[in-house]
């Protein structure tokens, strides 16, 4: 039986979701509880590898197991051996031919800081931005993201992907009092994509000479050394059909 949850996570305490030496990954941590749950080895495949300090929304998983158990009795079960800084939230029984990374069609992630003075209750969660930025001129620079394009300027080395063409559907910023939301949707991101990006948004916003487009030009991360930090990183949903929900 292939089974597909959906979780959220405050990833600050873990090296990350994909499965270390250490133990200490997202995906030990839902082996682990899934093992106990269902009484044999559990390997759960996620739809991404969000990175040390990376938190998720609505991560989405698969595993396999032999054991048929109701949907919610899934959720209340994994729950009960996760740590609370790991919640599932939905658990449903799919088909075999699904699979959370290969079968995902958009992943959107979200960006948050703030601004003013820091607020401790967000350390880890979110960045501070010391004065206001231009949040015009940081949509217009995050619209020349939109398309199809070889991403290699925005991309840090040690990911392994062997293309760099992605394409884009939709980047941009959203204020929500003193909070900033940066959401970019793609078909997929190469290696820290997300944080060299909003790195150079984030310079254009506080005034910076910053030309997106030709920084796709240039194919070429020492163009865009800069890298938002982990904390403020969000992966946002993921969608494998047509449905808005899916």
């Amino acid at each position: 039986m292939r089974y597909k949850i959906t979780l959220s996570y405050d990833g600050t305490d873990f090296c990350g979701w994909q499965r270390q030496p250490s133990g200490n990954s997202i995906q030990d941590a839902v082996e682990t509880a899934a093992e106990k749950l269902f009484g044999q080895k559990v390997s759960v495949v996620g739809s991404g590898r969000t990175d040390a300090g990376v938190h998720a929304v609505a991560q989405v998983a698969h595993f396999d197991a032999d054991k048929v158990l109701p949907e919610k009795n899934i959720v209340g079960g994994l729950n009960a051996y996760l740590p609370r800084t790991v919640r599932v939230n939905r658990a449903e029984t799919v088909a075999d031919g699904f699979d959370a990374r290969k079968s995902a069609k958009q992943k959107t992630y979200m960006y948050l800081m703030y601004v003013g003075e820091v607020l401790p209750i967000l350390n880890d969660r979110a960045i501070c931005l010391n004065k206001e930025p231009d949040i015009l001129r940081m949509n217009t620079c995050a619209h020349e993201l939109v398309g199809k394009h070889d991403f290699s300027t925005f991309m840090a080395a040690g990911g392994g992907a062997k293309t760099f063409t992605r394409t884009v559907f939709d980047a941009h910023f959203e204020r929500d009092g003193r909070f900033i939301k940066f959401f970019i949707t793609a078909d997929g991101f190469l290696y820290n994509m997300v944080r060299i990006i909003t790195a150079q948004l984030i310079k254009a916003g506080m005034g910076d000479d910053v030309n997106i487009a030709e920084l796709l030009e240039k194919r070429d991360r020492s163009y865009a050394k800069e890298l938002a930090p982990a904390c403020g990183l969000y992966l946002y949903s993921v969608k494998y059909g047509t449905d808005e929900n899916d």
